[in-house]
């Protein structure tokens, strides 16, 4: 009996002990070893980062899927699979891939801004290495990065670039924005040949943001229209886009009539008949004429596409009248200036910001008597002048009559004599610099310089001379304070908006005008440097922007009323 027990009691401790084991879950195998199968270009060394689990770590599913979903999004391989082999000592990883085809061609279809090597060079996907979804999504992101970058802002890359695996290339599909057709809207009177002929952007070309911009500059400074100017695209036929330039007109017809008194001058009446879109076409005439106290007339004609290839033509004739001051010690002499001709122009472009002039001038030039004061012996000499001149001009300005970036550079040539009459050649220089400094809500402030200079040769009369002086030069100072056969010239200002139609402007003027017979009694024999410096402001209408200045100079001060910038 005693031995039954015992036998039992070793039996009750054996399940003691055994029960509490098969109560408890067992502990994950750990991972002993992970494994990347199946890839040739890619190295293990680029896939396992990717990879969460870790050797000496407890096996985990989950993580193993997760490790999986990582390997994929990596972007080298066609789908993933993951294993888990169990091992005595534990669990064995293996990952199996299928490498994507590596790369022996890319070929762009559509492409015609820029070539092959272009837009390689701005992918990292290369010929030579296994094609990657992410580095690839880069890539086509880059590519239309260059392209809105250089101003085609309405290029894409089509879809998703398909691969030929047999052949080892990808294709990468470019719609670069064709322009099928333009289409003039909101005119009236302007004939729609009129802007096209202004626009460089042509049906077939790729839509050019930077080029359009300059199109709508072009149609701005034919100062036909208002500032209301747009362009933009439409969807077209057959995957290209339409052109829409909008404009809206400008009054281009002026009349007026007037009387004005002047001691000097008595009653004096003046009447301007100008158009400056004759027909419809940019052509310009005016007529100008004034009675009384004296008798003058002016008639003009300017043709901008007088020719092919935007030749122009203008034609000036004229029997005018011009009261004249000049300045010698403490007296002044009032004189007419009387001139009696006409010239004429033809200009043709040489580069889209260049133009070439040629002009012909003949005059007869002499003076009056404004009663008690009389000419000098030089003003009283009449003399012909028959010249040819030509004249180079490089103008990069955004818009002529208010530019706020460019500039306008001119280099020209006046030989008189060669047909009779006065013998003299003149050489003159103009410069002129436009910076936006800062650009508030709506218009800029700007910095615009100019630089002048000038010389006569030979023997010009007396009234060919340079005169400095005035609103048009160095504000300060009476009209045609300082005359010359010499000229220098600077013009600095500071431009700042108050309104949509109003300015104010900060300048500083300097130079001289010096040198020949009449500067003996009425100039500077020698150049002296006078300066004048004030305040302005500019008013916007409807026949053009109102000047008025306030200039300060040693010599007093003078308030000088015009139309349009000094420069």
């Amino acid at each position: 009996m005693s031995r039954v027990l015992v036998v039992a009691a070793l039996i009750g401790a054996l399940v003691a002990a055994l029960l509490p084991a098969y109560g408890q879950e067992q502990p994950p195998p750990r991972v002993t070893e992970i494994v990347v199968q199946g890839n040739v270009n890619v190295s293990t060394d680029q896939i396992t980062p990717a990879i969460t689990s870790k050797v000496g770590e407890p096996y985990s599913a989950e993580q193993a899927e997760r490790d999986r979903q990582a390997v994929l999004a990596l972007g080298w391989f066609y789908p993933v699979e993951v294993s888990a082999e169990p091992l005595a000592e534990g669990m064995r990883l293996i990952f199996r891939v299928q490498e994507k085809m590596v790369i022996k061609d890319i070929v762009f279809e559509g492409n015609t801004v820029f070539t092959k090597q272009q837009l390689l060079a701005v992918m990292e996907t290369k010929p030579g290495t296994v094609l990657n979804d992410n580095t690839l999504n880069r890539d086509l992101a880059a590519i239309e990065k260059k392209y809105i970058d250089a101003g085609y802002s309405l290029a894409r890359v089509l879809g998703k670039p398909e691969p030929n695996e047999a052949a080892g290339s990808l294709t990468i599909r470019i719609a670069e924005g064709e322009i099928g057709a333009i289409r003039v809207v909101g005119t009236r009177k302007t004939k729609p040949y009129v802007i096209l002929r202004e626009i460089k952007t042509k049906p077939g070309d790729i839509y050019d943001r930077n080029r359009i911009q300059r199109d709508l500059e072009r149609l701005a400074n034919t100062d036909l229209f208002t500032e209301n100017i747009t362009a933009s695209p439409e969807a077209g036929a057959l995957g290209k886009v339409n052109l829409i330039i909008s404009v809206e007109e400008k009054k281009t017809g002026i009349a007026s009539v007037g009387l004005a008194y002047s001691s000097v001058q008595k009653v004096v009446g003046f009447a301007d008949v100008a158009e400056a879109n004759l027909g419809g076409t940019a052509q310009r005439v005016s007529v100008r004429g004034e009675f009384g106290g004296r008798n003058s007339y002016e008639l003009g004609y300017f043709n901008p596409w007088f020719a092919a290839n935007h030749t122009s033509l203008g034609v000036n004739l004229y029997n005018k009248v011009i009261l004249r001051e000049a300045f010698g010690g403490t007296r002044s002499l009032l004189y007419d200036e009387k001139r009696i001709g006409g010239n004429l122009t033809m200009s043709r472009p040489l580069t889209d910001n260049t133009r070439l002039y040629g002009t012909l001038r003949v005059d007869e030039v002499s003076t009056g008597d404004t009663g008690e004061l009389a000419p000098t012996v030089l003003l009283r000499r009449p003399a012909s002048v028959r010249s040819i001149g030509t004249t180079l001009i490089s103008d990069t300005r955004n818009f002529i009559a208010e530019p706020s970036r460019g500039g306008f550079n001119s280099a020209s040539v006046e030989v008189a004599g060669l047909i009779g009459g006065a013998r003299f050649t003149k050489l003159g220089g103009d410069l002129r610099r436009y910076w936006a400094v800062s650009r508030p809500a709506g218009r800029p402030r700007v910095v615009a310089l100019r630089l002048m200079g000038g010389v006569i040769a030979g023997s010009p009369p007396a009234l060919e001379q340079f005169l400095m002086g005035g609103g048009e030069t160095l504000r300060g100072y009476r009209n045609d304070r300082f005359p010359g056969v010499n000229m220098t010239l600077m013009n600095l200002e500071y431009r700042i908006p108050l309104g949509s139609k109003l300015s104010g402007v900060l300048f500083a003027d300097g130079g001289d005008a010096w040198g020949g017979d009449f500067a003996k009694d009425f100039g500077d024999t020698k150049f002296k440097f006078h300066l004048g410096y004030g305040v302005g402001v500019r008013i916007g209408t409807p026949i053009g922007q109102i000047r008025l200045d306030f200039g300060i100079s040693p010599e007093g001060n003078e308030t000088h009323f015009s139309v349009g910038h000094a420069f």
